[in-house]
Parts: C-alpha cells; sequence; structure tokens
C-alpha cells in the first residue's frame, strides 16, 4: 500500500523544514552594555579684559612709558592705553621744596579716566612728595589710591643709589626699578596692600629703592589669591 510510505515522507520533511519539537530553545545573550557618555569639557570663562590708562606728566620719556605699558600688560594682562601727554597740574605744586604733591596729582588725575576705563595712573620724572606722619612733604617713589581708580608714578629717584655699576648694568637695574614700581602702585589700586614675602612687587620698600633690587618681578601666591578674590584674577 501506498498510504503510509507518503505519510512518513511528509514527517521527515517537515522535520527538516525547523517543525517545533520538544527541545528547550537556547537562551537570548545578554545585551552589550551602553559605552559610558563622554564627559564634557567645561570650558573656563576668560578673565573680563580690563584697561589701564597711562597719562605721561611733562616730558617724560617715550621708553619709559612704553616700558610701563608693556610691564601691566604683562604681568597683570590688562589693556593699557596711553593718553595723550599732559602739563603737571598747577594745583599740586609745592613751592618750597620744588616738587609736585602726589595726593593732588591724584586729585587731579581721577576725574580724567576715560569711559571704558578701569584704572588710570600718571607717569612723570619729576620729584614727587606726600605727608608720612609727622612729615609733612616726604619724597616718594609712587601712590596710589587703595582700591580706586588713580595712581601716579615718579622715575627720579629710582635712577639713584646704583653703586658701582657699568652703563649696560645700570640701564638694566633701571628698567627692573621701574616695572617693579609701576606694578606695585598699580596693585595698589586692586586693593592690594604691602606683602610680608620676601621678593613679592607688593613687599614694602621701607623708604628706600634698593628693596627693588630684591625683587623676584612677581606676585607670589597669596597676593595671586587676594587679587582673584577681588574679583581680578590673573589670565
Amino acid at each position: 500500500m501506498t498510504r503510509p510510505l507518503h505519510a512518513m515522507v511528509m514527517i521527515t520533511a517537515l522535520a527538516a523544514c525547523g517543525a517545533p519539537s520538544s527541545a528547550a530553545a537556547p537562551e537570548p545573550e545578554p545585551a552589550s552594555p551602553a559605552p559610558p557618555e563622554a564627559k564634557k569639557t567645561i570650558e573656563k570663562p576668560e578673565p573680563e579684559a580690563r584697561t589701564l590708562e597711562i597719562q605721561p606728566l611733562g616730558d617724560i620719556g617715550e621708553k619709559d612709558i612704553e616700558h610701563v605699558r608693556t610691564s601691566i600688560e604683562t604681568i597683570f594682562g590688562w589693556n593699557v592705553v596711553v593718553l595723550e601727554g599732559a602739563k603737571h597740574p598747577k594745583s599740586a605744586w609745592y613751592k618750597p621744596r620744588k616738587r609736585w604733591r602726589a595726593e593732588k596729582i591724584l586729585d587731579w588725575l581721577a576725574p580724567r579716566m576715560g569711559e571704558g576705563a578701569d584704572r588710570i595712573m600718571a607717569l612723570t620724572k619729576r620729584d614727587i612728595s606726600t605727608t608720612k606722619g609727622e612729615v609733612y612733604d616726604w619724597g616718594i617713589c609712587g601712590l596710589a589710591e587703595m582700591g580706586g581708580p588713580s595712581s601716579v608714578v615718579s622715575t627720579y629717584r629710582i635712577k639713584k643709589k646704583m653703586g658701582k655699576i657699568t652703563p649696560k648694568e645700570r640701564k638694566k637695574k633701571y628698567l627692573q626699578r621701574l616695572r617693579d614700581l609701576a606694578a606695585h602702585e598699580f596693585g595698589h589700586t586692586l586693593d592690594l596692600p604691602h606683602c610680608p614675602t620676601a621678593g613679592c612687587i607688593m613687599a614694602d620698600a621701607q623708604g628706600t629703592v634698593l628693596t627693588f633690587d630684591e625683587s623676584s618681578g612677581k606676585l607670589c601666591d597669596l597676593c595671586l589669591e587676594m587679587l582673584a578674590e577681588a574679583g581680578f584674577p590673573m589670565p
């Protein structure tokens, strides 16, 4: 008979085509874990650009002006604008000692600061003075308004007490003193007090230009921290 043979062929065909069987199905492989997200780089905002104006007084030399400008830009990262030269204010002249009163220069200077500027510094080669303790007219290298807009720097005294050195060494020492003097007075306008750290630009001159010769030409870590807290972070 042909029927039983036909049924056997059909069963074999179904098995070959993957018909369901009683064997257990293989377990699915676990899904691969998602790759970790890349950390986002958070860019720190650039410090706000601030501007110092330099007000040349009298016959101060162009090289001195340029040296002060580059010194402030390098040490503090500020923009520096040089104003047109002006005469010393008559109100600041102290006839008995034939020199200029620094605090009166500051009074004259502050209102001259232009719109968009943050600080202003007068630069002169003439001798300046102010009252110190019981001494009414004390000769100084510079004066600044603590945390205020104005300062004045004089090159008159930093040319003195050079010692026995060559003209080349004298020029180098003079420029180093001028750099540190300008940075010191500018630092006061940013509310930096005198610093106890040896070699810091903000160290107290103790009444002598020789202190500048011991300067490192930099602000110490303490002063840098104070600047940041005051809102003047270094670039």
